[in-house]
Formats: structure tokens, sequence, C-alpha cells
């Protein structure tokens, strides 16, 4: 006898090494051992159409796409319960299967490393085309007293108002183009009044401190002050930029609103103090030098002269060309100062862009109010 390992089905093969089971036709090999009436191990599995016509007669888990469990199957046909076998747990389950009442696991998302403002505003620069171009060009504004710094505020803080706004673009060729000198006057109006309102301020607070005796301590106030006054400064100065408005840019309670966000205090202090630490250290190094050729010079004229009889005019004729001689050595540490003070603006604009892109510019009052205002205007 042969049990057919399909539908369980027990006939009389007629070849013991090739069966076909007569009940749903499936194709083996039957052994001795199936012959015997017990089921081989390496039995064949059945061919796809006599398992598509035996798919009826498997277990419901099964055709809901659970693992095949015999053990289970079997034990629920015997006592008629099949609630216990679709309750039964499979032992061949997918173990990243979810059960209910298992714990669940989640995967905290890494964090995103982003660079700071500063060093972004750097990259920037960087990869600007014709930056040194544009550099020598601004330094040279800066000999024309009074214009030199209203072209470079407007300059380099449009450029901050380009990235602020989302719109990334590198440094542009031209110096004087539209807006640039709107926002260099509204900077330099602002700057104008706080200063005017510091002095006076400073000079109330030193009446004050000077009556009191604590003169020390009110110079460490003032440097303390001037530390954060800097910073802060900048942001009354992007603000203006943003709303085309010195009453926006004077506008206090808002600059300390975006000055004192948590997370943002420190990075606005390292894109303005790093740029102009190092601004200050080469301004103090050309000055150095400057000192030194002068009082150098000053020193050999003097030594060369040591008689008393000299005529006057003989002094005057030396002392005119030691100060004509001082005028190349001038221009090029003044043109060495500018050139990086206005390298350092750049940067420092650029990363106070990147600070204040933070706080959605776009959907403040002032900057929309600002927007209607030239629309208007252009129709």
């Amino acid at each position: 006898m042969a049990t057919c390992p399909t539908c369980g089905f027990t006939f009389e093969p007629a070849d013991p090494q090739n069966a076909c089971c007569p009940q749903c036709g499936t194709l083996f090999v039957a052994t001795s051992e199936s012959v015997a009436g017990e089921p081989s191990d390496d039995a064949p599995v059945a061919s796809g159409s006599a398992q598509a016509s035996a798919a009826p007669e498997q277990p419901t888990s099964a055709q809901n796409g659970a693992p095949e469990n015999t053990a289970a199957a079997s034990a629920g046909a015997a006592s008629g319960n099949t609630s216990a076998s679709a309750t039964a747990a499979p032992t061949g389950t997918n173990p990243t299967e979810t059960f209910p009442g298992a714990p669940e696991t989640s995967i905290a998302p890494q964090p995103v490393y982003q660079p700071s403002p500063l060093k972004r505003a750097w990259m920037d620069f960087k990869a600007s085309p014709g930056k040194l171009w544009i550099i020598f060009k601004l330094a040279l504004f800066q000999f024309v007293p009074g214009v030199g710094s209203l072209v470079l505020n407007g300059y380099v803080y449009t450029w901050a108002r380009e990235q602020a706004l989302g719109r990334h673009l590198p440094l542009p060729q031209k110096i004087v183009r539209p807006g640039v000198l709107d926002n260099g006057l509204y900077i330099y109006g602002v700057s104008v009044i706080m200063t005017v309102a510091l002095f006076v301020l400073a000079l109330l607070s030193a009446t004050v401190f000077g009556a009191l005796g604590l003169g020390a301590v009110y110079v460490l106030l003032v440097i303390a002050f001037i530390i954060c006054c800097l910073p802060f400064f900048a942001a009354m100065y992007m603000r203006t930029a943003l709303c085309g408005r010195v009453r926006s840019g004077l506008n206090v309670k808002r600059a300390w609103s975006l000055f004192a966000a948590p997370g943002k205090t420190g990075q606005i202090f390292a894109a303005t103090w790093a740029p102009a630490i190092i601004s200050i250290a080469v301004t103090l190094l050309c000055e150095v030098v400057w000192f030194a050729v002068v009082v150098g010079s000053a020193a050999s004229v003097a030594y060369s002269m040591p008689s008393a009889y000299l005529p006057d005019s003989y002094i005057v004729a030396q002392m005119l060309s030691l100060m004509v001689s001082f005028i190349p050595i001038t221009l090029v540490l003044c043109f060495a100062i500018f050139f990086v003070s206005t390298t350092a603006s750049i940067v420092s604009a650029r990363a106070l862009g990147y600070w204040v892109q933070d706080f959605h510019p776009e959907g403040w009052p002032e900057y929309q109010e600002n927007v209607k205002y030239y629309m208007d205007r252009a129709v």
C-alpha cells in the first residue's frame, strides 16, 4: 500500500517506483516505506496543478497567509475546535511581525549635522567667482569718507538679505545696484541714532558711577556692554535691511526677541565677533608696522642732523621729505586694513543672513508691508 503525501489517500500503486495518486493525480516516487503505509521524509513536493486542486482542503490559518503548523492543525481537526487551531501560535512566524501586546521598538532619527552660520558664510564666500576683485573695489570705496561705509553696508547686508529670504546667490559682481544705497542709508541712520543714544547713556552713567566712586566697575561694565552691543546692533541692521525701514531696525523689542532666542545668541556672537577680532588684529599689526617705520625714519633723520648750526630751511626740507616718504607706506597699510575689514564684513553679514533665516522673515508683518509698498510704487 502507498499513501499520497498530498491528500493522504491510501491505495495500491501499479508501479512502486513511479506512483500516481488516483484521488488527486499527484506523481511521486514510492519507496518501500511508503508502500508499507509510512510516508517517507524525502517524498517530493506535489506539482503545481495538484497543489492548486488541494488548496481548498488546507487549514484556515494556512489560507490566510500564516505558516502551516502540522501538529496544531491535526489537533484542531481531531477535537473539532476551529478556534483553537486559529489562535495557535505558529512555529514558523516571521520574527519581524508585530503581535498585539508586544512591545513596540522604534529607532530614533539620527540628527543631521549642519554647519554653523559662520562656516556656511565662509564657504559661500570662497565659492563666489571674482571675490578678490569685488573686495578690491569695495576697499577702494573706503578711502572716500562717508561714502565707503554707505556702499559697504548696503552691499553686504543686501547679500545677507537675499540669503535670509532663501535666495542662495553668490557675491554680486555689480557693487552699486538697486537697493544697495537704500539699505546702506537706512543702516547708517540706525547706526547714528543708536550711537547718539549710547553716548548720552554713557555720559549719564559715568556721572553716576563717578559720584559713587565706582570708576573701575564702570569701566568693566562699559567693556561688557560694548561686547554685547556689536551683535545686538547687527541684529538691528539685519532687521533694517529686511524690512526696509529705519523704524523697523530701531524696534528694540523685536531685535531683542531675535537676539535672545534659545540657541541663537551664541551663533550671532560668533558671526559678528570672530571676523571682527581678525580685522582688529590685522589693524593693530598694520599700526605697529607704521609706527615702527615712522619712529625709525624720524630717528635716522635726527641722527643725520647733529649740528645745531644747520639752517632752518634744511630742517624743514628734511621734515617734508620725511612726511612725503610716509605716504606710500601709509596708503599700502590702509588698503590692507580696508581689504581685511571688507572681507570680515562680507562674511559676517552673510552669516547673519543664515542666522535670521531660521526666523522666517518672509512672514514678518514689516517685511510684507515693505513688499507691498514697493509693489504699489512699481504699479
